[in-house]
């Protein structure tokens, strides 16, 4: 049986059984992963899943059903939304639950799955994590070095009795590296990616060779003094804190009050060269679909406007209880993510941004760790460089920043105009005028 078959099938059996509402989601799929450390091969592991997963509501109490193995979706369809719909039946009621999303038109999202990736063999993928590691040891034959690579391809529907339903193919293709370079007691050590939906949007060969390069630049770290001054953030060190900062523009979590931006929607908390959007309408992007794990509709939103928060995510249930539009953020689980999110860029290169620092801290890579109820920052930074007289001096050892969120976003005074791209992805430089520094 098709997939969209069977989980409408499933949805009109629910009904039949007395939800007043139902939904069902089934996939399958091919996974390979392998991963390789120096010349030995760690693992490599190939599988074929099937899923599928029910919601039944009654009176607003949810009955769910999840199967996942090799054979999840040889099930009877009456058995599987009849035991939903009891579950539901034995559930409290939940006023706050309005509806499912409804059906609603899309165009299709281009490039979000390559045949190429369907057919790609065990064999490709330890071949490709094999080159890794020829590669960074062409950088420094003692590099230490691991190598991953994940291809992952498969379909998926999506069912609901309010005339949901949609189906779709989707493919990755991730590559990562991280090298350890050791010269004595003195260690180095970084990790470099490419990742793509379709196999042309990487290119594995730069990888290894820049995570090596990486690792040989961090050998020499040395101890910054304690003081305030500006922190820069690289593109991955940026990426990471906008996708923080747009995975907190949670509505579940701000109505349940568990996090720092409750009672701030409609307030300025930054400044504003803070511009941020959320979009999974990008050709290609890696967390791009036409619709979300609910079937609803997806839309670019706005989620902080020139330092305001303007709009939060929302799923189906989020949305009916604030009595505000679906954004189409829900994952097939209940929760609420983000998909590619872009910081609106500046007039500055992120070597001009780097050249205006006196002195000042440069992370490379890792997030900044936000407490996701206070807002407060204590983070150790593992890739950094001191700034000094607008260049980069030399790697740090055992700093750490500290703040709040509310501080920084009121300090970020630049975004680059250049950036680091990555399929729906673009990854600026950002400066923070001041964050307190604190040397190991």
């Amino acid at each position: 049986m098709a997939l969209l078959e069977l989980a409408q099938e499933i949805v009109d059996e629910a009904r039949k059984a007395g939800a007043d509402f139902a939904d069902a989601s089934v996939g399958n799929g091919r996974h390979i992963s392998v991963e390789v450390e120096s010349g030995s091969i760690r693992s490599t592991e190939v599988s074929r899943t099937e899923s599928l997963a029910v919601r039944a509501f009654v009176k607003g109490g949810r009955g769910t059903i999840s199967v996942s193995g090799i054979e999840a979706l040889d099930v009877s369809p009456s058995q599987i939304a009849r035991q939903a719909v009891e579950m539901a039946k034995a559930a409290d009621p939940d006023p706050d639950f309005v509806s499912l999303p409804p059906f609603e038109e899309a165009d299709e999202v281009e490039g979000l799955y390559d045949e190429r990736l369907e057919a790609f063999t065990p064999s490709e993928a330890v071949e490709a994590a094999g080159r890794a590691v020829d590669e960074a040891k062409a950088v420094d034959s003692d590099a230490i070095v691991m190598a991953d690579v994940s291809v992952a391809a498969g379909e998926g529907a999506i069912a609901n009795s309010l005339g949901v339903a949609v189906s779709r193919k989707s493919s990755s293709i991730d590559h990562g590296v991280f090298v350890v370079i050791r010269r004595g007691a003195d260690t180095g050590a970084f990790y470099d990616f490419d990742a793509g939906r379709n196999l042309s949007d990487v290119d594995l060969a730069p990888v290894a060779k820049n995570a090596a390069q990486g690792a040989l630049a961090f050998l020499g770290a040395r101890k910054v003094e304690t003081r305030p001054m500006p922190v820069v953030l690289g593109p991955l060190s940026a990426y990471s804190f906008i996708k923080t900062l747009a995975a907190a523009a949670n509505a579940e979590s701000i109505q349940r009050k568990r996090s720092y931006l409750v009672g701030r929607l409609g307030e300025v908390i930054g400044s504003r060269h803070f511009t941020l959007v959320d979009n999974a309408l990008v050709p290609r992007g890696l967390s791009s679909g036409v619709h979300d794990g609910e079937g609803a509709r997806r839309r670019e939103v706005t989620i902080y406007d020139e330092g305001r928060l303007a709009n939060v995510l929302h799923n189906s249930y989020t949305a009916g209880k604030a009595g505000v539009p679906n954004t189409g953020h829900a994952t097939r689980g209940g929760g609420i993510a983000p998909t590619n999110v872009f910081l609106r860029l500046g007039d500055k290169t992120a070597a001009e941004i780097i050249s205006e620092v006196d002195e000042g801290l440069y992370i490379n890579m890792g997030s900044l760790a936000i407490h996701p109820t206070s807002g407060d920052i204590s983070t150790s930074v593992d890739f950094g460089y001191k700034i000094e007289k607008g260049r980069l001096a030399y790697p740090v050892a055992n700093a750490m920043v500290a703040g709040d969120i509310f501080g920084l976003l009121e300090a970020l005074d630049t975004v680059s105009s250049d950036y680091r791209s990555e399929p729906g992805a673009v990854m600026p430089t950002i400066r923070i005028a001041k964050l307190d520094v604190a040397g190991g």
